[in-house]
């Protein structure tokens, strides 16, 4: 199928690999959504700070900030990756022949007044690079799913990986990932953000008799994050994992030695539909990798009888056993999952290729005689709420939001409710709250929906302890998480978890 219409194939991102940032961005590169943002721009970044015409910042903050001084002291005095740093209204009232001349490759960080923007925008395609939170960048530069010479992102959290990257490709120093939280720190913004989640998580590991829940949302799988997952899981940060049906779907397809593919803007989804060539954003999905999914879950529900229930977690053990008789040498979060005896909740089943499965299963079932699959939800409920009271504490590692994320949390509640409803019929839980929690999710809170609410709010539907070690980051997590995992990776080979 890829080489009928020339597609290049994605890369698992291996933090087991990478040494440095760069190694890490460098994967990016390789990946999808935001991470790719990040990679690509890396490497053009690499490659016009190598030249002898050195490219232009151009910036509207305050040059006093932590950022203004990381762009004039370190990225154009101290190293001279870059010619100087100007305003885009001083550059928009320098001469047309001069910009051409001058200023052949700029850097744009942060916002722009519309006032400057027309001459921003007037540069030549493939000679301007966009860093920002807000999707600024030239009209039509960026479409569906192609997003070239832009990382919509805070340059807070951006600038300094960036700044280590070009010191380790253009002078051979390598930076751990520690050095890069250690830059954070003088950040505002999600740069701070990201450095109070690296030390949140670094108490949480910490902690004694401490059971982990990891939910997960968004396109982490088919963004080729599933390495990143089977590391949290291989080396116990997790001991739980809640998903949304997608990322399991699309999980499974690594595990079969199956690929995803980088989307081509040139291709439209009329033609890709005719290909069978599923599109999520910027990645491919070739129908045929749904194909070998259908064929195992054919092979796994087989084993099911119909003569009792099974949840979802059921199920999911279930595929991992297959893996491991079957595809014992393709790294997958099931496989993993299974090996570690870690349980995998999809609460939304329905809502995924899965899902789709079953029911189609159950329908041939029921034509020809057999007794149908039933999930019994609530067994995956009783697990959670055997995984929560299991331990002296509990905490959340959350990727995105949504129902993975609400459903985990909705644990306390439930606890409270099960206890006020169960007086006098049973013995009674014992009240747990999260006590550490980190998530990462670009949604805010005005927008009204479950993925922006924050750790204040499940406080008071007392979810939360008041007092709980937590870390909020709003950014996309592709770009986040591999960073914060390697963190951990680091510190529990260096032995400082212990």
């Amino acid at each position: 199928m890829a080489t009928r219409v020339n597609l290049k194939p994605l890369e698992l991102l291996d933090l087991g690999k990478c040494r440095s940032v760069s190694d890490i961005v460098d994967g990016m590169g390789r990946c999808a959504f935001g991470a790719r943002m990040l990679g690509e721009v890396a490497a053009t970044l690499t490659a016009w700070c190598a030249e002898p015409h050195k490219p232009v910042i151009l910036y509207d903050g305050i040059a006093s900030n932590s950022l203004g001084k990381m762009l004039s002291k370190q990225l154009v005095q101290k190293c001279a990756w870059f010619s100087g740093v100007m305003t885009p209204e001083e550059y928009g009232n320098t001469a047309p022949s001069a910009r051409t001349s001058r200023f052949k490759k700029a850097l744009v960080i942060g916002s722009y007044s519309e006032r400057h923007a027309a001459a921003l925008h007037a540069r030549q395609a493939g000679t301007t690079i966009y860093i920002n939170p807000y999707d600024m960048c030239a009209p039509g530069q960026v479409k569906d799913g192609f997003f070239p010479d832009a990382v919509f992102a805070d340059p807070n959290f951006i600038v300094p990986i960036l700044a280590l990257v070009l010191d380790e490709r253009l002078k051979g120093k390598k930076h751990a990932v520690s050095e890069l939280m250690d830059s954070l720190a003088t950040m505002p913004g999600v740069g701070m953000q990201v450095k109070q989640g690296a030390e949140t998580l670094r108490l949480m590991m910490k902690k004694k008799g401490i059971v982990r829940f990891l939910t997960l949302s968004g396109a982490m799988t088919i963004a080729q994050m599933s390495l990143v997952i089977c590391d949290m899981i291989d080396r116990e940060m997790v001991h739980s994992v809640t998903s949304t049906g997608a990322l399991m779907a699309h999980g499974l397809v690594p595990g079969l030695g199956l690929k995803h593919y980088k989307y081509n803007p040139g291709d439209n989804d009329e033609k890709l539909a005719s290909l069978g060539l599923n599109r999520v954003t910027d990645v491919l999905e070739p129908e045929t990798n749904f194909d070998h999914i259908d064929e195992i879950m054919s092979a796994v529900l087989s084993t099911f009888s119909g003569n009792e229930t099974i949840s979802p977690s059921v199920l999911h053990a279930g595929l991992g056993k297959y893996l491991e008789d079957n595809y014992p040498e393709h790294r997958a979060i099931l496989l993993s999952a299974y090996r570690k005896k870690v349980p995998v909740f999809v609460p939304a089943f329905t809502d995924s290729e899965l899902g789709n499965d079953v029911y189609c299963t159950n329908k041939l079932r029921e034509v020809t005689g057999k007794k149908r699959i039933v999930m019994d939800m609530e067994k995956d409920t009783a697990k959670l709420l055997q995984l929560m009271t299991s331990a002296s504490s509990a905490g959340i590692w959350t990727y995105g939001g949504g129902v993975p994320r609400n459903w985990t949390q909705n644990v306390s509640p439930l606890i409270e409710i099960y206890n006020n409803r169960m007086k006098g019929h049973g013995s009674k839980l014992p009240m747990r709250k999260y006590g550490f929690g980190t998530r990462c999710c670009p949604d805010r809170p005005h927008f009204g929906h479950l993925s922006g609410c924050t750790y204040e709010e499940g406080m008071s539907w007392r979810k939360f302890h008041f007092n709980m070690k937590q870390s909020q980051i709003q950014a996309d997590a592709t770009q986040v998480e591999p960073f914060l995992v390697k963190y951990i990776m680091d510190l529990q080979d260096s032995g400082q978890l212990k």
